[in-house]
Formats: C-alpha cells, sequence, structure tokens
C-alpha cells in the first residue's frame, strides 16, 4: 500500500479534485491521500495543516526574502518534508503536485518492492550547470546529475526510510536540521546564475532567479546514486505543461506546443478541435481535455496555473498572497 500526499494552495482548485479522483481512480494500492495546505480545500481527501509543520512562511522568508517566489520555495520544503511530519504513513509515499492528473491505471512499486520513477527531459541530457544539479551538490557533496534523465515530472515517489537517512545526512554535513539547510545553502553563490538581475554582490538574488531548491530532481538523483538496488525507471508517457487552447475566457494562449517529458513540445489536439472549445472554467476545460488526452494515449497531464493564466497574472497572485501572509513584503 502507499499513501499520497498533496501540497496544494487555494489557486489549485480548479484541479485539485481532478487530482485527486484521478489519484483514487488510476493509482495501484492507495490507502490514504492527504491534502496539506493553510486551510481545508477539498472534501474529497484528509487535510492536513501548514500549521503542523516545524517552519512556517516567515521562517521560509527570513531566509530567502519576501516576494513573489517565497510561496514557492515555502511550497517545496512542505513538499520535502511532509513524509516525515504527518504521522502514520506507509513507507512508500507518493508526492504529488495538485494540478495533475492520472490518466491511465499506473502503479509505483513493483512485485519486488521497487521503487518505480518516471522521468524527463526538463533538464536536458547534456546540461551539467543547472540551479537543480548545484543544489543537489551543495546540499551532498558528490551528488549530482545521475543519469541522463531528469526527475521532475510533477510527481515522485519517496520512501520514508531514505528519507529519514537524507534528513539525518543534511543535518550531518550542515549542522541544522533538513528544512532549514536545504534553504540555506542557495544563499551561497551559484555559477549556473549567469544573468546579471540573478545576482547580488554575487550571491542568488532569490526574487529574480530561477527557483534554486528541488524535491523531485534532489531525490531521485539520491535514490539512483545510493539505493539503485531498490528503484527503477519506468517511462511514462506525460504532458509536463497543457499549453492547448483551453477555451477558458482570460486563458493565456501560447505559440508553442505542450511541453511533455520526453518528446519535446508536442500539439496534443488539433487545432480545429480546439477551436470548438468554450467552457464556464477552467475545472471544466481541464476535465474535457484531460479526457482528449487519455483517448490519444497520454499516462498523465499537469495544467499549470501559471500556464494557464499567464506569468503576469501568476505573478500578481503570488505577490498578493506574500503581502496578505506577511506584513514586512519585500520587493
Amino acid at each position: 500500500m502507499i499513501d499520497v500526499i498533496i501540497p496544494a494552495h487555494k489557486k489549485d482548485i480548479d484541479t485539485l479534485d481532478l487530482c485527486i479522483e484521478s489519484i483514487r481512480t488510476n493509482v495501484k494500492g492507495v490507502r490514504r491521500i492527504i491534502v496539506v495546505s493553510k486551510e481545508r480545500l477539498s472534501q474529497n481527501a484528509e487535510f492536513f495543516p501548514e500549521s503542523e509543520f516545524p517552519f512556517s512562511l516567515d521562517d521560509v522568508g527570513n531566509i530567502v526574502g519576501f516576494h513573489r517566489k517565497t510561496c514557492k520555495y515555502y511550497g517545496g520544503t512542505l513538499q520535502m518534508t511532509a513524509p516525515l511530519v504527518i504521522p502514520n504513513l506507509e513507507r512508500d509515499v507518493l508526492t504529488c503536485d495538485s494540478d495533475t492528473i492520472f490518466l491511465k491505471p499506473v502503479e509505483f512499486v513493483d512485485e519486488n518492492d521497487n521503487g518505480l520513477y518516471n522521468v524527463s527531459y526538463d533538464i536536458a541530457s547534456d546540461v551539467t550547470s543547472h540551479p537543480y544539479i548545484e543544489h543537489c551538490e551543495k546540499l551532498i557533496p558528490g551528488l549530482t546529475k545521475e543519469t541522463e534523465y531528469s526527475g521532475i515530472c510533477h510527481h515522485t515517489l519517496i520512501q520514508t526510510d531514505v528519507l529519514q537517512e537524507i534528513f539525518d545526512r543534511v543535518q550531518e554535513i550542515h549542522g541544522e536540521p533538513f528544512w532549514k539547510a536545504n534553504l540555506m545553502v542557495t544563499l551561497a553563490p551559484y555559477k549556473s546564475l549567469t544573468h546579471p538581475l540573478q545576482t547580488r554582490d554575487g550571491s542568488p538574488f532569490h526574487a529574480e532567479c530561477p527557483l534554486l531548491i528541488t524535491t523531485y530532481e534532489f531525490y531521485f538523483n539520491y535514490v539512483m546514486k545510493y539505493h539503485s538496488d531498490r528503484c527503477k525507471i519506468r517511462k511514462l508517457k506525460q504532458i509536463l505543461a497543457y499549453k492547448g487552447r483551453m477555451g477558458v475566457e482570460g486563458e493565456s494562449l501560447h505559440s508553442v506546443g505542450s511541453r511533455t517529458n520526453l518528446d519535446g513540445n508536442v500539439d496534443i489536439i488539433p487545432t480545429a478541435e480546439e477551436q470548438t472549445f468554450n467552457f464556464a472554467s477552467f475545472k471544466d476545460a481541464c476535465l474535457h481535455i484531460s479526457g482528449r488526452c487519455a483517448q490519444l494515449g497520454w499516462d498523465m497531464v499537469t495544467f499549470q496555473n501559471h500556464t494557464r493564466i499567464g506569468a503576469k497574472e501568476d505573478r500578481r497572485i503570488l505577490e498578493e498572497e506574500i503581502c496578505g501572509r506577511h506584513n514586512n513584503t519585500k520587493d
């Protein structure tokens, strides 16, 4: 059996219940589904409040600053620590983004008790300098990109005994609990940050540089390096960011195909069919389009909020959020 953790935010309300239902329908051996959020966002899963974690949004902001990306650092830290904070979980825990929908039956532990991991080229196979790779090396010296693939697929299987091993190892190296060390290492210079706006006095300027922490890439490379005897790569056919026309007023339109895990950018649904779409809400659109994606042979699809509404509106929402939750917001 496996338990499932879905970190969520109120902006994810259009996809959250679709995500939950798809897990209940398609993921094999699920025992519990738990949504981690500030307040209850769904009646269709257990709720575990952010207030039960050993750190707060302010704790995170006090390290990386208070700006539009603070909530992303906070969310990533919640995601990585949740399997060891929530009590009475199975050893095998699937953590999943709230905008990701499983379209076909899938398992995450095989008959030999191996963890099964989907992969992508989200970090291209020939890339050796990347903030996520540097983050791995900063947390655990010697840990780097271990395969040609990236582990960034908007979900991953975390085994709690391995995660505890990681936490113990990081605390021994850095002298701080994992959640804090995970953020503190991002204060040191990153060689992969080459744009002048991304740094100040040689150190990362968190408000303007790419996100510098990663659950998926870090955990994937760790198990591939240190526990290759209990994990296997199992490729799924996944849409990492659906970018087709959705037929909803106010949507952001894109000139490139949807981003997939292994096939680059692809036009998923024929343009002529997309032009007929006319939905009252993003939830209705996601429900219909995910069904069509399943018919077209895809295993999973992710409807990212910033892709649906556009980067400008997403930035406004994040800035509004940090202003509402912290009184000392800085640009």
